[in-house]
């Protein structure tokens, strides 16, 4: 087990009346990256605030590198740590000047700072950038920036608050996969803050969720998006179809399932407690044919009742005696093979359902 770089026990955050964070333990491993999703105001920004020492909590202990966090000399803490912000902040000069402002801050030998600086242009593709001001940047070339910036300090933990939020798709998920490259190239520790559940599967080896300041599942990112433990979960990891059902039959392989007028095969389910469950698959884990196949565990007629664009997909709603919905390529659309109205066969097999169990 490699060695934890940051460790957080019984954080709590109270502002008047106001309970932000009530944190039993988080940890992050060294060479880790953790993504934290949650909610609108579920309290992941004010997490890494207090990761990063800038807000103090109402009591808890804070480590780093298993030496407890002295509150009173915060700076010392905040020079081993880099930020990269939703929006870039930087100087109102060059590239360069920016990159190298926070390497003299740092104290960095001057010797060293052009020799950094270059790699980082160069990494992050901005070398030819150098000396344009930041003021005639664009969004993704901004975020560059404030990416090398960062990286040039070599902190031993890189935080990062929802940095691709503010681009467009595609640069987007280009910025995406290089960082997560860089990532793993340098191995460097990493905590960031997102909404948008596709950046987990490119970056995050262990995902932590919050809702109303309390951790409600932290486990490996793979068993968080096929496995959450909640519809919370569930809709922040793009599972979008939770069907109310009841357990008709159990045995030791799987349970049947009466969602609706349909009858599921399911897996078994260890821990799950009463007969009302929601069956949890994502859109994009069904097949849409137009005859029943024997091929697949659960192969079900309905009709579409909607057809959405899906950036460059389409999702259908159909009526299978639930409602249901359904990731669709172009090709099913433009063709005519799928459209409102038109009968089909949706197919999924039993691995790809999930169940949790349903409150009154």
């Amino acid at each position: 087990m490699t060695e934890k770089v940051i460790e957080a026990k019984k954080i709590n955050l109270t502002i008047g009346q106001h309970h932000i964070l009530d944190i039993d333990y988080f940890s992050v491993h060294q060479g880790e990256t953790v993504a934290l999703i949650g909610p609108n105001a579920s309290g992941k920004s004010t997490l890494l605030k207090v990761l990063m020492l800038l807000q103090r909590p109402t009591a808890g202990e804070l480590f780093l590198k298993g030496e407890k966090v002295d509150w009173n000399k915060p700076l010392s803490y905040r020079r081993r740590m880099a930020m990269v912000f939703q929006e870039p902040l930087l100087l109102d000069t060059s590239v360069y000047k920016n990159i190298e402002a926070g390497l003299k801050l740092r104290g960095v030998n001057k010797k060293l700072i052009p020799e950094k600086i270059a790699l980082w242009l160069n990494r992050l593709s901005i070398e030819h950038l150098a000396r344009r001001s930041v003021r005639f940047l664009s969004g993704g070339e901004s975020q560059r920036v404030s990416i090398a910036r960062a990286l040039a300090l070599e902190p031993e933990v890189l935080f990062l608050d929802e940095p691709f939020s503010a681009l467009d798709a595609p640069t987007r998920v280009a910025l995406t996969v290089e960082l997560a490259e860089i990532i793993k190239e340098t191995g460097i520790t990493s905590i960031f803050v997102t909404h948008d559940y596709s950046e987990i599967t490119i970056m995050a080896e262990t995902v932590t969720v919050l809702d109303y300041g309390r951790v409600i599942q932290s486990a490996p990112a793979r068993e968080v998006l096929a496995r959450p433990a909640d519809r919370v979960v569930a809709s922040l990891v793009g599972v979008e179809n939770a069907i109310p059902g009841l357990v008709n039959e159990r045995s030791d392989s799987g349970f049947t399932v009466q969602a609706g007028s349909q009858l599921l095969q399911a897996p078994a389910v260890a821990g799950l407690a009463g007969d009302k469950v929601y069956i949890l698959l994502r859109p994009d884990e069904v097949k849409i044919t137009g005859s029943r196949s024997i091929d697949w565990d659960n192969s079900l007629q309905g009709t579409v009742s909607e057809l959405l664009p899906q950036g460059y997909q389409f999702k259908a709603v159909l009526d299978c005696g639930f409602p249901l919905k359904v990731i669709l390529s172009p090709d099913q659309v433009i063709g005519g093979e799928v459209t409102k109205g038109s009968e089909v066969f949706v197919n999924f097999n039993t691995g790809k359902l999930h169940l949790i169990d349903r409150a009154d």
